[in-house]
């Protein structure tokens, strides 16, 4: 396919983004800006199903950005949605507490053995910064360590021109996952630090003594350990990073799979640790509407059902060998590899020279969007239980062809 022609399979969504850059700041929302930015690529798109998803120009992909991850059973899974429209029905959002509120704790902390207690919020960003607000509390302190994306509130960008001054010496980043590096971050704070939160995704490779350590190192400091399980929880081995590992956090984080696509989170942590949060404001409009709860109750049975763990871990597996095996075919300098898990596989390219690296990278994933598999070229990938063995080879197939493609401008001036 040529560029010109792969440029007006997009039409409606270029389209479209015009539109939208007269109606929003930078016409896209974070999580929907271009794929590419020097081509054009598929930017709107109006329905999905299982693994499959349709843009506004008719073009069926392969999915494995599924939503960042907020899809972990499949687009439009009737077992997860009919629950919650049923709910719906009945008034989602009522005044005061409903039945289903503590349906929904119970289920969760049944997950988590290290968790006694549990709160209920509806985005992954409102529950990292609950666990804090709660971390904070308990210790007295007021210093957070933070390594990896926790979402988009201003502490998570402390050093930002648009939040308020002064956070970068309350909010300290940590920028290499070792115990040894965070005992010289914890030194420097004076031994004010209220917690250490760490978004597992961050440990390359995801080993438990690496993680171990670093949570026997926070409490050697006097702190409390959040684990961000936003993107890992309910998708990794056993549940959850810290069954695979076999380490107990303090506190830990939940959203994305917790709802395949509705939106709830929850923090689950030690019960004297969460007894914090009776004197903490962690209020919200939303927080108690229950339909998110009945799809969340639906999508944590049929995880256990469908043993879905280790369906995802399988396929990202077989996806992640199968790339490495074409990346070695064709001679590219690239790795595919996990981040951390099986079931959140990623491919960069690390030719060292920098233009030509970004015309490899922009030519293959372009290559992939004309073949029909979405893939993000910035962010990990996600596999889910509606990818089946014949997904994984037809996007094998295409990479082999797109490799063979992107190879090619290597040679290019």
């Amino acid at each position: 396919m040529t560029r010109s022609s792969r440029s007006a399979s997009y039409e409606r969504s270029q389209s479209l983004y015009r539109a939208a850059c007269g109606l929003m700041p930078g016409g896209v929302h974070r999580g929907g800006a271009p794929l590419l930015e020097d081509v054009p690529s598929p930017m709107y798109f109006e329905r999905g199903r299982g693994s499959r998803i349709w843009d506004v120009d008719g073009n069926e992909y392969i999915d494995y950005i599924m939503a960042y991850g907020a899809v972990l059973l499949g687009y439009a899974e009737e077992a997860v949605d009919r629950p919650a429209i049923d709910q719906i029905a009945r008034g989602k959002l009522l005044s005061l507490n409903h039945p289903i509120h503590l349906r929904f704790l119970e289920a969760v902390l049944r997950r988590f053995p290290a968790a006694d207690r549990a709160f209920f919020a509806k985005t992954g960003s409102e529950a990292t910064t609950a666990a804090l607000r709660i971390a904070r509390r308990f210790t007295g302190r007021r210093k957070v360590v933070r390594c990896g994306f926790h979402g988009w509130h201003d502490w998570c960008f402390p050093e930002d021109s648009s939040v308020a001054t002064g956070l970068g010496d309350q909010v300290l980043a940590l920028r290499e996952p070792t115990a040894e590096a965070l005992a010289h971050v914890l030194d420097e704070s004076s031994d004010d630090a209220a917690a250490v939160i760490l978004a597992p995704e961050m440990v390359l490779p995801l080993r438990r003594e690496a993680v171990h350590s670093m949570i026997e190192m926070t409490h050697r400091h006097g702190a409390l350990f959040i684990l961000d399980e936003i993107k890992t929880g309910f998708r990794a081995p056993g549940g959850s990073v810290q069954t695979y590992l076999d380490v107990r956090p303090d506190i830990t984080t939940l959203s994305k799979a917790l709802g395949n696509g509705w939106p709830i989170a929850a923090v689950v942590g030690r019960a004297d640790v969460m007894e914090a949060g009776r004197r903490t404001h962690l209020s919200a409009t939303y927080h108690g509407e229950t339909a998110a709860m009945a799809a969340a109750l639906a999508c944590m049975e049929m995880i256990d059902r469908e043993h879905v763990q280790d369906h995802v871990a399988r396929l990202g597996a077989r996806l992640i060998e199968g790339l490495s095996a074409i990346v070695s075919r064709h001679g590219v300098v690239a790795r595919a590899y996990a981040e951390p898990l099986a079931s959140m596989p990623f491919l960069a390219f690390a030719h060292p020279d920098e233009r030509v690296r970004e015309r490899m990278r922009t030519t293959f994933f372009s290559e992939m969007f004309a073949r029909g598999i979405l893939l993000h070229p910035r962010h990990l990938w996600y596999t889910s239980w509606s990818h089946t063995e014949a997904d994984i080879d037809r996007t094998l197939a295409a990479a082999d062809e797109a490799m063979a493609v992107a190879r090619g401008v290597d040679a290019w001036p």
